[in-house]
């Protein structure tokens, strides 16, 4: 008798769930065989924690499986009679074999590679290629057991491979068309992971904040699958050693006298105001802007306002790690999307949550948005609000496109220092300063419309700025906060003064501690980069961070200069008190370097010097510097091990 699914699910989709439930299964087997292989990596996280890992690891698997026999499953597509035959079902068992073993291989590789690097393997270890070619021999000796488990998974596929089955059905035209169009509809959903706003990606691994339960979570093919090369790989070595450029960059960014600790143990706010650009405000130009409140807030006591201050990237992806983890955008990828995502990344929540804060991260879009809410847990917040977790009972909190309004949720920033327990940190994103410029019905005609579509959204989210002042000083933990607002990066530019270069990244960066009670220097002419705010925070506090990234520097240090480091795709650029130099990659690199007429107003020329000269140029050494230990330590995993560098 023939079984209700036989009659209803092709021969194809029936033996294809086989064949592809074989492959899960053995990705399944290797993830166990990870977990007791590395248990010690484990070994302080919950039961629970391990098994909601193995659980979710299987969409993830999913995933890749569908990727890697996407070209087999259009060959099933073939009719029921050719695939019974033998040549064609040797031929068929022979390409599964073949790539799946190459999954099985790389997937199994990082039970050992993994504990090197922290970090599963993924595109830019192909520029590694020789080193494993040289050491393969030697690798597969040492780990043969890992070949083995490969080799008995592959034998345990081939054995239990189906064949197609032998009935004598017949499909009708129309019944083949529709299962093999919903096929393909099916095996696109699971290779993005689901219905989800975006496509599955690697930071989805990592639902809790431990790193090592998001190792287990992944699996090596999809891994590589979702990391692209797009220059983000590069890591060019300017040293003979890496010692030589982690000195340089000690030098440079150590701090010249003991951290301040004016404020230690108190609330922490940093607000990235979405394209808030010093184009828009008076306070940073010659003309009124569009920002009366944040021109005000600059000039209050205790206000520390840097207007010479660069972003250190052109896009919110890039912003936002650049102002929480003080990661430069020195790739052409984001740091958030890339391959490095699952890197150690010790950011400013996570730090502090180690010393007792609370941590928090708001930004009103929609979960998923720009992998915010991801990139939360990686950074170490303990808690995020997005969309989905800001309260649904106000209709006028939310704009008609993007999510919750920027005063509604400023409010909502107050609203959790209200209730939660001191020490709190919280890193609030706006959004309303975002095409299509949204404002609230309220507030319509409130703010001038200036000549730019984003000029009457800049006055909006500095009136939702000032309401949140307003709010915040009424507040007991208000002198015992300090406050940092930012932009995330700039936007179109009409003004003269900024359609240049540096003019491209200049945003605002105001530090202000309103209970402060001694006096604090400060140069409010010096270079400032969103580099300089982890470590600005840090001195602060009085907390320190060994093992810290060495490309910021507090910006109260007034014994160093200040300095900012940028990438422009073709080029790495810097800036401090005496140059502008621009690197450009290549062979022979060009050399351009510029001095300055006054802080960012450049003469574009280089002096009178040969590229060997300017290689030679202190200030291109400080880029270079940068950028060798940057790019190097993310395709190495090491940019907080520094110390061991030789």
């Amino acid at each position: 008798m023939v079984s209700r699914a036989s009659r209803i699910l092709p021969p194809f989709f029936r033996t294809g769930l086989v064949r592809l439930g074989l492959v899960m299964l053995a990705y399944s087997i290797e993830r166990l065989y990870f977990l007791f292989s590395n248990f010690t990596l484990f070994k302080d996280d919950p039961w629970s924690g391990i098994f909601a890992a193995l659980v979710h690891g299987m969409r993830f698997d999913l995933s890749a499986v569908l990727y890697l026999n996407a070209v087999l499953l259009l060959l099933w597509f073939l009719p029921a009679r050719i695939l019974r035959r033998r040549a064609v079902f040797e031929f068929d068992r022979l390409l599964f074999i073949l790539i799946n073993g190459i999954g099985f291989g790389l997937n199994i590789a990082d039970v050992e590679f993994t504990r090197f690097i922290g970090k599963r393997l993924s595109y830019e270890y192909i520029f590694l290629r020789q080193d494993i070619e040289q050491q393969g021999i030697g690798m597969l000796s040492t780990y043969w057991p890992l070949a083995i488990v490969v080799a008995l998974l592959l034998v345990g596929v081939y054995v239990a491979y189906p064949r197609f089955s032998k009935s004598p059905d017949r499909e009708k035209p129309v019944f083949g068309v529709f299962w093999r169009l919903a096929t393909v509809g099916l095996a696109i959903l699971g290779m993005r992971g689901g219905f989800q706003f975006k496509p599955l990606h690697p930071m989805n691994a990592y639902p809790n904040h431990g790193r090592e339960l998001g190792l287990l979570t992944l699996n090596t093919p999809f891994n590589i699958i979702k990391s692209h090369p797009n220059g983000s790989t590069l890591a060019p070595s300017y040293f003979s050693t890496d010692a030589e450029p982690i000195a340089r960059l000690r030098a440079m960014t150590d701090l010249s006298r003991p951290p301040l600790g004016l404020f230690k143990k108190k609330n922490v706010v940093v607000i990235i105001l979405e394209s808030f650009a010093s184009e828009f405000n008076g306070v940073s130009n010659d003309y009124p802007g569009y920002t009366p409140f944040f021109d005000s807030l600059t000039k209050r006591k205790n206000a520390f306002y840097f207007k010479n201050n660069l972003a250190n990237g052109r896009r919110s992806i890039e912003g936002v790690p650049a102002v929480l983890c003080g990661l430069p955008a020195m790739m052409e990828e984001a740091i958030m999307i890339s391959d490095f995502s699952s890197n150690r990344l010790d950011c400013l929540p996570k730090i502090l949550g180690e010393r007792g804060y609370q941590t928090y991260f708001l930004h009103g879009a929609h979960n998923g948005s720009m992998h915010f809410d991801s990139f939360s847990n990686i950074a170490g917040f303990q808690n995020f609000v997005g969309l989905d977790e800001y309260p649904k009972g106000r209709a006028e909190d939310f704009d008609e496109y993007w999510g919750v309004l920027d005063e509604p949720m400023m409010q909502y920033a107050a609203a959790i220092l209200d209730k939660a327990r001191e020490p709190t940190f919280i890193g609030l994103f706006s959004l309303s300063s975002h095409h299509p410029y949204y404002i609230p019905p309220h507030l319509r005609g409130k703010f001038p419309k200036g000549n730019m579509e984003i000029h009457e959204s800049i006055g909006y989210t500095d009136y939702a700025l000032q309401k949140f002042f307003e709010t915040a000083q009424t507040k007991p933990w208000y002198n015992d906060t300090i406050f940092v607002v930012t932009a995330d990066h700039t936007t179109k530019s009409i003004e003269r003064k900024y359609l240049n270069l540096i003019g491209y990244f200049r945003v605002p960066l105001l530090v202000y501690i309103p209970g402060l009670n001694e006096d604090l220097s400060y140069d409010p002419e010096r270079i400032t980069q969103h580099l300089d705010i982890q470590p600005t925070i840090y001195d602060l506090l009085g907390v320190q961070v060994p093992d810290r990234l060495l490309l910021g520097q507090s910006v109260f240090d007034t014994a160093k200069p200040g300095r900012a480091y940028n990438y422009a795709s073709t080029s790495y650029w810097y800036i401090d008190p005496d140059y502008f130099v621009e690197y450009f990659r290549g062979q022979p690199p060009d050399i351009q370097v510029a001095k300055h007429k006054s802080t960012f107003d450049l003469t574009y020329q280089t002096p009178a010097m040969t590229q060997a000269q300017a290689a030679q140029l202190d200030a291109t050494q400080n880029l270079l510097a940068a950028v060798h230990y940057f790019t190097r330590g993310l395709v190495g995993n090491e940019l907080y091990k520094w110390r061991l560098k030789k």
